[in-house]
Order: C-alpha cells, then structure tokens, then sequence
C-alpha cells in the first residue's frame, strides 16, 4: 500500500516522532503555559494533526481536503478516511461542589472549595453524522478507515500518553450492520439526530475487527516511544473481550444473546437460570465465552455472529441496504 502515491521518505518512525513533537507536544505545552494566564481549555484541536500523523505513518498523502473531499489518496483512485479522537486534557469537574477543572489544575479553582478532588474526564469518541441516505451510502466509499486515538496510559496518573492508529475496513458487518441500523433506527428516533458516538474499547468498536497499525507512547518529558509501526512491526489485530465482561452491555441485550446461543450452536439446556436478569445474562455469557474457548474460535468469526445477533432483526427491513453493503449477513 505504501509504494503507491508515496509522501516520499516520510513513512519511518522518526519521522512520525517529529511530527508528534512539531504539531502536537510543542503546541501542548504552549497551550498549557497559556491556559494559565487565560483560563481557557488547553485542549488542542486534533483532527488535522492526525490527518498528518497517518499521512506519515502510511506514507501516503493527503487529498488536501480540509473537511471536505479525501482525507487519504490510496491507489488507483481510492480513498480513505480518518477520524480522530482526543481524550487527553479534558475538562474535569470538582467532586464536592461541580465546579469546572482544567487538567492543568491540581485542585478545584473555586476558592470556596479548593478540593483535591477531581473527577477526569476521557468520554471523547470518534463521531459519524450520515445526516441523509446520500451520506449513509457515502460511509461505504472509502475502502478504509484509519481511526487515531490520542488518551493517557492511566487517566489518574495523566502522565503517559498513548497515540494508536487502528484500521478498519468499512465492509466488514460490524462497521455497514452498525452504520444502517445508526441511520434507520437509532438516527431516525432521536430528537436531537446527534452522531453516531464510536467509542474506543467499545464491542461495536470491536465487531469492526480493527487492527492497530501505529503505537507510540509520549512521556512526561516529551520524548517518544515508538511501539508499533507499519513495515517494521505486524498489524495487531484488536479481539473482542471476555464475553461475560459484556454483562451490562445495552449493545448486546437478552435477544442478541439468545440469537449469538443459536448461531454458535451454544449448549444451554442444562444451565440453572435464576430470576434474576442481569444473573441469568452474566452465567449464559460465561458459557458462551467457555464454549469460545474450548471449541477455539476465531475472532473472525466471533465478531460477524455479534454483529448477526445484535443487528439482523434491527435491519431486517433493510434489505436494499443489506444487500449493498452487507452481502454476508446471512452467511
């Protein structure tokens, strides 16, 4: 992929460490030093940083976009696109009396209160607004996703800080399944047609089969780690967790469940089920989960029965959709 179009030398991870220094350590840092004589959010504005950090970590350039057009020129006309989530230097909030904190601050700035203790925030998440079917169907014209993340190692330390590049290919049933049933159910429902919200770590996040291509960690002094970086180091592919962990999930409700018992062909009948909901859910998902195990199944495999059973009634009147863009549903 990165002989094609090249941003020529650029693709190494020295490069991408200077980058990191150029646009974003050195701008943090000033932002910091201001926010103390202003009293404003030293959050910088990421998305176009990470347009440049993937451009030099893939080694392909940019369709000099802006918020429009393509964000990544692939070969042969293709396109990708890129989203970037920031959950470094969020706004936290006192815990006695709610008044606002920057992460600068080490103690609430209402001198009232001035208690140390401090709720941080790392809600950011990556967004998607299909605001008509148009929009809807353009989702599906880049032939990749490069999601970059920028979050603190430990949020309560808010020292190291992560900066991960994962992929994800837009055909895959837990991206097109996850996006129509967005548009047409959860979109078309609400008041306010907000975004779609991706959160990191999430099991929608995970039913995309994302794959981490770039990793490097900043430290408190500002150098940089580089971990993981395509050419030199494999892709890691991201696994959905422990099933059982998914107890309080809204994502994969009772019907989902039972749907994912059937499609895995998951023995249940000689399980004693209480009354109790979230304890008949919790000692089904352990089974599941045990029957992942012993019987060895991909995370492949795995990732497209959620999406079946999460997503496969929801859409069912979706069929021209379905067809489209996800013709492996009831494979």
């Amino acid at each position: 992929m990165t002989d094609a179009l090249p941003v020529v030398g650029t693709n190494t991870p020295e490069f991408a460490a200077q980058l990191l220094r150029d646009l974003y350590v050195s701008l943090r840092r000033n932002l910091q030093r201001w926010a103390e004589v202003t009293h404003q959010t030293p959050q910088p504005r990421m998305g176009y940083v990470g347009q440049h950090l993937v451009s030099v970590v893939t080694g392909l350039p940019g369709g000099r976009s802006g918020a429009r057009g393509d964000d990544l020129k692939l070969p042969n006309d293709k396109a990708a696109e890129i989203k970037c989530c920031y959950r470094v230097d969020q706004l936290g909030i006192c815990k006695l009396c709610g008044a606002k904190v920057a992460s600068i601050e080490k103690m609430c700035p209402n001198i009232e209160c001035k208690s140390r203790e401090i709720i941080r925030k790392d809600d950011s998440k990556w967004l998607l607004s299909p605001k008509s079917e148009q929009e809807l169907r353009e989702l599906f014209v880049p032939i990749r996703y490069y999601f970059v993340l920028f979050e603190f190692v430990d949020l309560s330390a808010a020292d190291d800080i992560d900066v991960k590049i994962f992929t994800v290919d837009p055909t895959s049933l837990g991206f097109s399944l996850c996006m129509i049933d967005y548009y047409f159910n959860i979109r078309a429902k609400s008041k306010s047609s907000a975004p779609f919200n991706l959160w990191p770590h999430s099991l929608k996040f995970a039913m995309m089969k994302p794959e981490l291509i770039y990793w490097s960690v900043i430290k408190p002094d500002d150098s940089i780690e580089t971990k993981l970086f395509p050419g030199i180091d494999a892709a890691q592919s991201i696994q959905i967790g422990t099933l059982d962990g998914y107890v309080n999930s809204d994502t994969l409700n009772d019907d989902a469940i039972d749907e994912l018992v059937d499609l895995m062909q998951v023995k249940t009948n000689d399980l004693v089920l209480p009354k109790t909901k979230r304890k008949r859910r919790e000692i089904i998902l352990k089974r599941i989960q045990d029957t992942r195990v012993r019987k060895n199944w991909s995370n492949n495999d795995l990732a497209n029965s959620l999406a079946r059973a999460i997503y496969r009634d929801r859409i069912s009147t979706q069929s021209e959709w379905t067809r489209q863009f996800a013709p492996d549903l009831n494979d």
